[in-house]
């Protein structure tokens, strides 16, 4: 499978991709911006989510949440947003003939904006519960410690969502001055996907989203190279009954071509029930009950990371079996059939994950709003067939190194050195 992409500008710079699909009657109009926390001063991180929330609070065409929400509810949308690192979106899905409602709602709020004194207030408790909720699921918080410990005192190292001091410090002023400059056309990719064609999706593009403001945005902050040397450890004590780590490596950006060998290790070694970390941590030993491992990339920046929810009484033992298997895959080459099903899991993974019309939507648009091009299922899929034996060993020899070790923990264990002694047997 591959698939049918047109492109073209907007006369305000607004990249349009349209994605047709035989395979759906849904539609989703997806609208990317290429902001998030990397473009942030610190002391107004947040400030990219804090204005995600605030767009459904009110445009001047639909003046307040509750006018957005009975509009997309009454015709069955399926609608979001979300904020991440280099980009925040907004996506709504629908049946074909209420694509252009759904647009018209969706542009407005992004165009008209009201940002109420009143709403802006309301909304920063909302986040300020966000942030606790986060905090108090130790699985995702663990992540939140290994970038900090990874990054330090950057965008990179903070959470997406900012911090309770940086959250209340965001002021009116700050949000819409924020929009002005980073919500212009230059800096926006919209995608029509599923069951419409190239002419009715550049026809929805050029009646809702002509008139948004053209120019140049906020360049976002460079990623700076982790400062590691040697195994570090930071460990954040909290009273509960299952211990959680991460044990991570600076990694590969989206424009390495070793991404695709990284991707075969990330699944060779954790991704799936058969993969050697669930095998040898839970199946074998009963250490965990989740434990994975998988790559995240930005445009200037990557990493790697393994974790698992261990016994408390069982961390220095789920971190010896860890370590192990990352040093087997550096000594040991992956033999052929091993390979051959990993390049098979992301094959079909892949695949199933382009089914629906947002998947489709997500894929293209993220691509083309990061790296300014798309690479197609089909090319994909050709690199991955193309990694050898010797590139998963080459790439696990580049970036598990002891020296670049970076291990988080969220939970009772205090054991800070005995758990370097086991990192340092990388």
């Amino acid at each position: 499978m591959d698939i049918d992409y047109k492109t073209f500008k907007l006369k305000n710079g607004v990249r349009v991709l349209t994605v047709p699909l035989k395979s759906t009657g849904a539609v989703t109009s997806l609208i990317l911006v290429g902001t998030g926390s990397h473009y942030e001063k610190e002391e107004v991180a947040g400030v990219s989510h804090f204005l995600e929330h605030l767009f459904f609070k009110g445009s001047k065409k639909y003046p307040n949440a509750k006018k957005i929400s009975t509009i997309l509810d009454s015709i069955g949308a399926s609608y979001n947003a979300f904020t991440a690192e280099e980009i925040t979106g907004f996506y709504v899905k629908t049946v074909k003939n209420k694509a252009e409602l759904a647009l018209d709602v969706m542009s407005d709020y992004l165009k008209n904006p009201l940002f109420k004194n009143i709403e802006i207030e309301r909304e920063r408790g909302v986040i300020m519960e966000e942030l606790h909720m986060d905090y108090d699921v130790p699985q995702r918080h663990v992540y939140d410690v290994f970038k900090e410990a990874l990054y330090g005192n950057q965008p990179a190292g903070r959470d997406v969502g900012g911090d309770e001091k940086s959250v209340g410090n965001i002021k009116p002023k700050d949000i819409r001055e924020y929009f002005k400059k980073q919500y212009r056309g230059d800096n926006i990719v919209a995608v029509f996907s599923g069951n419409i064609t190239h002419s009715e999706g550049k026809k929805l593009a050029e009646k809702f989203l002509r008139d948004l403001p053209s120019g140049n945005s906020f360049e976002k902050y460079p990623v700076i190279p982790p400062q590691i040397s040697g195994p570090k450890v930071t460990l954040k004590q909290r009273k509960s009954d299952q211990t959680h780590l991460v044990l991570g490596f600076d990694g590969v950006d989206m424009r390495d071509e070793r991404r695709y060998a990284i991707d075969v290790l990330s699944v060779i070694l954790g991704g799936g029930m058969s993969s050697r970390l669930f095998s040898e941590i839970r199946e074998r030993r009963g250490l965990a009950y989740y434990v994975g491992a998988g790559a995240s990339a930005g445009t200037d920046y990557g990493y790697f990371a393994a974790s698992a929810g261990v016994n408390n009484s069982k961390v220095e033992d789920a971190t010896t079996v860890l370590v192990r298997e990352l040093k087997k895959i550096k000594k040991t080459a992956v033999d052929a059939d091993e390979l051959r099903k990993a390049k098979s899991h992301i094959e079909g993974s892949f695949m199933l994950n382009l089914e629906t019309s947002n998947s489709v939507a997500f894929y293209t648009g993220e691509e083309e709003i990061l790296l300014n091009e798309i690479t197609t299922p089909k090319e994909y899929l050709r690199n991955i067939k193309n990694i050898k034996a010797r590139d998963v060993k080459n790439i696990a020899n580049d970036i598990f190194k002891k020296e670049s070790a970076c291990f988080a923990l969220v939970g009772p264990y205090k054991d800070k050195d005995k758990i370097k002694q086991i990192l340092n047997k990388l």
